[in-house]
């Protein structure tokens, strides 16, 4: 049997390794005699070859884990192994199990091939990186498993705020082990943990911006320079709003019954994130967009030229 796990949500895929593994100790390993696990790259291939051909001890299974192998093999390992493998039967009493995180690269090794070959196994898994709204949706299935509920936009803000998978789990236990049960886990919540969520609070201040409140989106943009961020990425996010209310504001004015949720796959964003911004959009008057891109054009102009600075033309883009 060859189980075959890759992708590049490794979090995921070593957990399910880990389970594995503990099933096969509980099931059919008590003594833990009949696990092995090498890593191509730190093992010799003669010594991986062999521990694949090696009989299990005193049991009638054992498992070998191969990390890696696909990566850094090479080319007379990957071959050996297809032939030996792959084109003959595997030994029954042995369960193989290839770990990858990037399996196919463009390398001396040829190693598609193999990968092709090893994806259509009954027994083949791909632990690929969520995005967008599946990403939003497993932390909301992540929290819910440890007994705790969380709102749409704590989700999403999370799912934006923190692009690592490893840190996002630990930051998902902090805060349910914080909130528990008692009541959904927030945005106040998150930004215990966090640093301020500097997209979130542009939107806020564009939004106000479209109302004619600009006192409050100077106060909001005081809060972004507050923690010190580099204005070129806040003219980047500035941009990003600018551009999604103006394609909103479109799209409803094409179709004033548009659903939200549809709104936001053409915008090609989460559905919570889609219903902030058509919100804004229809408070936004159109030629107060044009004006804003014109604008944001011009300010894009002079920060790659080096003409002014650009925490200035920011500040002055939002008060006037």
């Amino acid at each position: 049997m060859i189980l075959y796990l890759y992708g590049t949500d490794t979090k995921r895929s070593r957990e399910h390794l880990d389970k594995l593994i503990e099933k096969f100790y509980r099931e059919r390993d008590p003594q833990r005699l009949n696990v092995k696990r090498v890593v191509v790259g730190a093992n010799e291939s003669t010594d991986i070859r062999s521990e694949l051909l090696t009989a299990p001890f005193l049991a009638p299974k054992r498992m070998v884990v191969v990390e890696r192998m696909l990566e850094l093999g090479d080319a007379e390992l990957l071959t050996w192994f297809a032939v030996r493998f792959l084109d003959n039967e595997p030994p029954e009493d042995t369960i193989i199990v290839l770990w990858e995180e990037e399996p196919v690269k463009k390398s001396k090794n040829s190693n598609e091939a193999l990968h092709a070959r090893l994806t259509q196994g009954k027994f083949a898994q791909e632990f690929a990186a969520f995005e967008g709204k599946n990403r939003v949706d497993f932390i909301v299935r992540e929290v819910a498993a440890r007994g705790a509920t969380i709102t749409n936009s704590a989700a999403d803000s999370l799912s934006r705020r923190v692009a690592n998978n490893f840190e996002l789990s630990n930051l998902i236990e902090m805060l349910t082990a914080y909130v528990g049960a008692a009541r959904p886990i927030n945005d106040k919540d998150l930004d215990i943990f966090l640093t301020p969520d500097i997209e979130n609070t542009i939107f806020a201040a564009m939004d106000e911006l479209a109302q004619g409140k600009k006192k409050h989106a100077m106060e909001l943009l005081a809060q972004v320079w507050y923690v010190d961020n580099d204005p070129v990425y806040v003219f980047a996010m500035l941009h990003r709003q600018a551009r999604l209310m103006f394609e909103a504001h479109d799209l409803i004015a094409d179709n004033p019954a548009l659903h939200e949720e549809t709104a936001a796959a053409k915008m090609g964003v989460h559905p919570f994130v889609g219903k902030k911004i058509i919100g804004a959009a229809r408070r936004a008057a159109r030629a107060d967009l044009v004006l804003w891109y014109d604008r944001l054009i011009d300010i894009d102009y002079a920060i790659k030229h080096g003409s002014a600075d650009p925490r200035m033309l920011i500040d002055k883009f939002v008060a006037a």
